[in-house]
């Protein structure tokens, strides 16, 4: 029977029956929190991370703690816990909860959508507790790193990206939330099949699973996230980061865009602040099926992990599925093949991050040091040899948000590093020959303890990603961004 709250509260439940080998684990994890700074809520993790959560369900009012009235969180339909574990064996040791969040829309039936038998898919999530905890949450974005939800092995790569990979699974010592947006399996994120046909044109953008994909999901998601932790813990987190790369990239970005007051720092790499029109340069191939995306998206990796160029019919082939499901998107939805790039115009707003969106972040960054409080910050990070979003879309965003903002503003709240010869996630062959030691996913870069520091101290000293071309973290001049391709032709 499932289980349904209405509220935070819930009544004591038996504790479960745990190996000695437990025991061994919180000992060692002990050891390890120290390096950390972590505590040791071992003892609470052992009352409330228990399998008789699984199958509970929470209406939407729960979350209200967690929206706020001047950026308020977009509803949910409720969520739920479809399993609960308990890994005492790890180090540290850790509570593993996943569930689903359900669309708003009565029944997931969406009006902006024409097929009648669809159904907006929930957005599936994980949330990470150790019991070795210092206190913070980190919010982990999708794309290829994550899609799948599963936030432990998202965790580990995490590492790989930010530091080696000594932290252990999840990012050790934190709390971490990780969701899907709706959009399912990794492949997904290359062939949007949640877009659907509307009735008209301007019915596609206001489709749930749409709005799911490009913003609402990651407050839905961390709002879940942040109550399920203090179910868990008891207590509200000291921090709250957003950590992604790729489309996670630019999820951090929109997520201190449009909910400013509820993160303290973000970390995108490489991020498609203008993914909409990076699909408009892809040519929509007549003829696409599985095997040509597949075949060309590896030849795309092989050939930048070499070093090389990634032509621009390699790039149109491997991500043609994309491409083409949107302009069938746009045909059933009443325009011809010219309404593909109107079709992404209207999805532009949804998706795309522009400079001027992170108004809001600014004013909150410079209320909250005016009131004599840790800065709000903002890391992000770019290989000048990336195959697949390019360059110049970072380059682009950072020189117009120096135009934007004022000096001051960007000096205490904004980093940008451009990485040599880095691609999509990886370095190319040609870098790890000069700099012996790299793996192939490594920066050798602890970019979540430097964005810790910051947030805490103005001045705290940076390290930098290996190989950065602008190791000040200042953003460069767009001459020099030219002169990495870094910024779109004059």
């Amino acid at each position: 029977m499932t289980k349904t709250e209405n509220n935070g509260s819930s009544g004591a439940r038996p504790s479960p029956r745990l190996p000695k080998s437990f025991f061994v684990a919180i000992a060692f994890g002990g050891v390890f929190s120290v390096a950390h700074a972590a505590n040791d809520i071992s003892a609470t993790l052992v009352r409330t991370c228990t399998n008789q959560l699984n199958g509970s369900a929470y209406t939407d009012a729960v979350l209200n703690d967690f929206r706020n009235t001047r950026f308020p969180s977009p509803k949910t339909g409720g969520f739920k816990i479809t399993s609960v574990e308990q890994v005492w064996l790890a180090f540290p040791a850790y509570c593993l909860i996943k569930g689903t969040i359900q669309p708003t829309s009565p029944g997931g039936i969406d009006p902006a959508v024409k097929a009648p038998d669809y159904r907006i898919p929930d957005i599936n999530y994980q949330v990470y507790i150790p019991a070795q905890w210092n206190g913070k949450f980190i919010q982990l974005g999708g794309g290829g790193f994550a899609w799948d939800t599963n936030v432990v092995a998202a965790g580990q790569q995490s590492n790989q990206q930010f530091s080696p990979s000594w932290q252990g699974p999840a990012l050790s010592n934190y709390a971490v939330v990780l969701g899907d947006a709706g959009a399912g399996a990794s492949s997904k994120a290359f062939d949007p099949a949640f877009v659907q046909p509307g009735r008209q044109l301007s019915d596609v953008p206001r489709q749930e699973a749409v709005k799911n994909f490009g913003q609402d999901s990651i407050k839905k998601t961390l709002d879940v996230g942040l109550y399920l932790s203090r179910k868990l813990t008891g207590a509200a987190p000291t921090d709250t980061y957003f950590v992604g790369i790729s489309t996670g990239g630019r999820q951090a970005l929109k997520a201190v865009a449009n909910w400013p007051d509820a993160y303290d720092g973000v970390i995108a790499g490489a991020p498609p602040v203008d993914e909409t029109n990076l699909l408009k340069t892809l040519e929509v191939p007549a003829v696409v099926n599985d095997w040509v995306v597949n075949w060309n998206s590896s030849a795309a990796i092989l050939t930048s992990l070499f070093g090389q160029d990634v032509s621009d019919q390699t790039l149109s082939d491997a991500l043609g599925s994309t491409s083409r499901r949107l302009a069938d998107v746009a045909v059933q939805s009443g325009a011809n093949y010219d309404g593909y790039g109107r079709l992404l115009d209207a999805l532009a707003p949804v998706w795309n991050v522009k400079p001027r969106d992170l108004a809001n972040f600014f004013d909150a960054a410079a209320n909250q040091k005016r009131a004599g409080k840790k800065g709000k910050k903002i890391i992000i990070y770019q290989g000048t040899s990336d195959f697949l979003v390019p360059c110049s879309q970072a380059g682009e965003f950072v020189k117009e948000l120096a135009r934007k903002e004022t000096a001051s503003d960007i000096k205490n709240s904004v980093r940008t590093y451009f990485i040599e010869d880095y691609s999509h996630g990886f370095y190319n062959t040609n870098s790890l020959l000069k700099r012996i030691g790299l793996s192939a996913m490594q920066l050798n870069w602890n970019a979540v303890s430097d964005l810790d520091k910051w947030v805490h101290d103005d001045n705290a000293v940076a390290s930098t990603p290996s190989l950065v071309r602008n190791a000040s973290g200042e953003i460069p001049a767009a001459s020099t961004l030219g002169a990495w391709r870094c910024s779109a032709p004059q």
